[in-house]
């Protein structure tokens, strides 16, 4: 029988089990009374009344009937499982949320007024703001707003956001609200999936009314791009007692004063007698250099390594750097700006201490120095958490996407350039517990990390199966190059041998009057998926290049069939390198349209990096992309009548008593 829910107050539900079937055995070992047709529905009904009085009687300030059907499903006085410190000691977010809404806390350390708000760019300019404070006579006051130019504060006319809670002590200011995911206000942004640009700000002083909260100086406001609705409870067990850790940092590295310097650095690992399961990653950045660390790849190398290279910091990429550290080329862990700790599920971890697994790692930092600023040193670098309980599977990492190069191009003063690498899994074997490839090669994706530079506005790798896509293994559409962080998706993906992974980049150059390369500066550009999943399989690099001869001819040039696409005609350019005159290019937006289909539409080359460091090489096709699908109606607020909490019930002097006797009658009428 279906029990009857009832939500009352705070307590947890109530569940009314009634003994309505003939001749049912009670908890005491007797039989319950018989009830005859009709009898039991009239009873029931008469325990809903009198629930209902009571409740109405008794009074509460958060009386809500929540059943499992109920539109207002998210409790909003439920403990908010997520937590964020978006200005650490003064500023301290929570939040919780379902399909349709979210609930928010913030406990601001002030005893004025606090803001919340979502932006596009992280700027206070056209923002979606909720403000609110507790007045000198206890008052609670809350507005939902947006910001027109840069700094006036607009109310909206739907106020979307709800006051769940807004109390003050002698030191903080704690707001909690909820408001719809996708509401029906133009002034409001969507809470989606994607990358949310979090603005807050805080005052010390209550404003006399609205329009007197004005702009706040730049020790109480700051911003924070954070992942709302992607972000999980920690679900991984403890880790086991037995762990070990060993650091790969650097040790003083000299920065100088450039834009963008890659540091490398060769390590040994530690020296294991036998099997263990790498479980947990975790960034060590040194303190100072939070804005200067843009990314880390910890690279694996062969057990070739010259030995006089092990210990020594080279700036990357140079021709000049020594042999070992070209031979350094499949991922073991990465992590890039905004990330935190990385944690392997239950299930798989990376093996270490066997034949084949990796003796010597090549840490790669990339710092990001816009200011050329100078004595500048740093410590920082990955720790790696490992255990001999060895777990169910060996762990891999993937990258997919665009080889990066200068043939990977953006025009300039563009609002949307897309690009596509594609990676097609048909030669994948799995590899078993000694290393030795299988015939299978089907892989469990379980997480995900997209990277591009400042161009990027957003990505996805899709994912296809015989020429269908079926969904994907990562998706941002609303990129942030300061926060690219590894992802656990919701659930494994399947990927089987044959399905083809699709890296999409979408880039704005509205503010660049050259075009821009792919490359390893931050000005530069890429478009890379970095895929994690088991069991492991026999490569580690998948990615590809559209034909850059057909490219060649859409925008005039003749060039050689292969690497390094030598231009034999017009004369003038003859034997430059056709990323050479993309500069020369008038890129028009029929030509940067033409140029964008080409790049999709051509035979792809696609490259394989095997384990055993043998490239693969042959030609594909991106399949068709579909359309994105439509968003979500816009919803209103549907916690009590018109989007609003329920009201407060005054309390009668007399409700205690009433309501107790109504409840032994209730009682009585039970066990009659």
């Amino acid at each position: 029988m279906s029990p009857t829910y009832l939500w009352i107050g705070k307590s947890r539900p109530y569940v009314f089990l009634s003994k309505m079937r003939t001749g049912e055995s009670s908890a005491q070992g007797g039989t319950s009374r018989r009830w005859r047709h009709g009898e039991a529905a009239t009873m029931k009904r008469a325990i809903a009344v009198m629930v209902m009085m009571s409740m109405m009687v008794m009074g509460s300030s958060e009386t809500t009937l929540l059943g499992p059907d109920s539109p207002c499903a998210l409790d909003p006085d439920a403990d908010l499982p997520f937590t964020a410190e978006l200005s650490p000691g003064n500023f301290h977010l929570s939040w919780a949320f379902d399909s349709d809404q979210i609930v928010l806390e913030a406990q601001v350390r002030t005893r004025g007024w606090v803001g919340l708000g979502l932006s596009s760019t992280g700027t206070m300019a056209g923002s979606d703001v909720v403000v609110g404070w507790v007045d000198s006579a206890a008052a609670t006051h809350l507005v939902d707003a947006h910001i027109e130019g840069e700094r006036s504060l607009v109310r909206d006319a739907s106020q979307d956001y709800k006051l769940v809670r807004l109390s003050e002590n002698g030191t903080h200011t704690v707001m909690r609200v909820v408001r719809a995911l996708r509401t029906c206000d133009a002034n409001d942004r969507d809470i989606t999936e994607n990358t949310m640009r979090l603005i807050w700000a805080s005052e010390d002083n209550d404003p006399k009314s609205e329009a007197q909260i004005t702009y706040h100086g730049p020790m109480d406001r700051g911003t924070k791009s954070l992942q709302l609705l992607s972000s999980r409870p920690r679900s991984q067990p403890e880790l086991p007692q037995d762990r070990s850790t060993f650091d790969i940092v650097q040790d003083k590295c000299a920065i100088p004063p450039d834009s963008t310097f890659y540091a490398c650095k060769i390590f040994s690992l530690p020296n294991l007698s036998k099997k263990h399961h790498l479980v947990e990653v975790e960034p060590i950045i040194d303190p100072g250099s939070e804005a200067l660390v843009h990314h880390m790849v910890v690279y694996m190398c062969p057990d070739t390594v010259n030995a006089s290279h092990v210990g020594v910091t080279h700036q990357c990429y140079l021709a000049q750097l020594p042999d070992s550290f070209s031979t350094c080329t499949s991922v073991l862990a990465a992590w890039a700006i905004g990330g935190g700790t990385f944690e392997y599920p239950p299930a798989a971890g990376y093996s270490l201490g066997v034949p084949g697994d990796p003796r010597f790692v090549l840490l790669e930092i990339h710092y990001n120095n816009p200011n050329r600023s100078t004595g500048i040193e740093d410590s920082s670098g990955l720790r790696f958490h490992y255990t001999a309980q060895l777990r169910r599977f060996d762990a891999g990492h993937l990258m997919a996407g665009i080889i990066v190069s200068p043939f990977h191009f953006i025009p300039p003063n563009t609002d949307s350039f897309a690009t596509y690498g594609i990676c097609d899994t048909n030669s994948f074997s799995t590899l078993n517990r000694n290393g030795e490839t299988q015939v299978d090669g089907e892989m469990q994706v379980f997480a995900s990390c997209l990277h591009s530079h400042l161009a990027g506005i957003s990505m996805q790798a899709r994912h296809f199966r015989n020429g269908t896509q079926i969904g994907d293994v990562g998706r941002e559409q609303d990129y942030d190059f300061k926060f690219q962080e590894t992802r656990h998706l919701k659930k494994l993906v399947t990927v089987l041998p044959g399905d083809k992974i699709v890296v999409e980049c979408v880039y704005r150059t509205t503010n660049r009057n050259k075009t821009t390369l792919g490359g390893m500066t931050t000005e530069d550009e890429m478009c890379l998926a970095f895929l994690h999943y088991y069991p492991k399989v026999n490569v580690s690099m998948c990615h590809s290049m559209y034909d850059v001869p057909s490219m060649a001819a859409l925008l005039g040039y003749t060039t050689t069939g292969i690497y390094p696409y030598v231009i034999t005609s017009p004369a003038k350019d003859m034997g430059s390198y056709l990323f050479m005159v993309f500069n020369e290019i008038n890129w028009t937006a029929e030509r940067t349209r033409d140029a964008e289909r080409t790049a999709l539409t051509s035979q792809q080359l696609i490259i394989q990096q095997h384990m055993s460091s043998v490239n693969l090489i042959y030609d594909g096709i991106i399949p068709r992309i579909p359309a994105d699908p439509t968003p979500p109606p816009c919803v209103h607020n549907k916690c009590g009548r018109n989007g609003s909490l329920p009201a407060t019930t005054a309390a009668s002097p007399t409700a205690p008593l009433l309501a107790t006797l109504m409840l032994l009658l209730l009682a009585r009428a039970l066990c009659d």
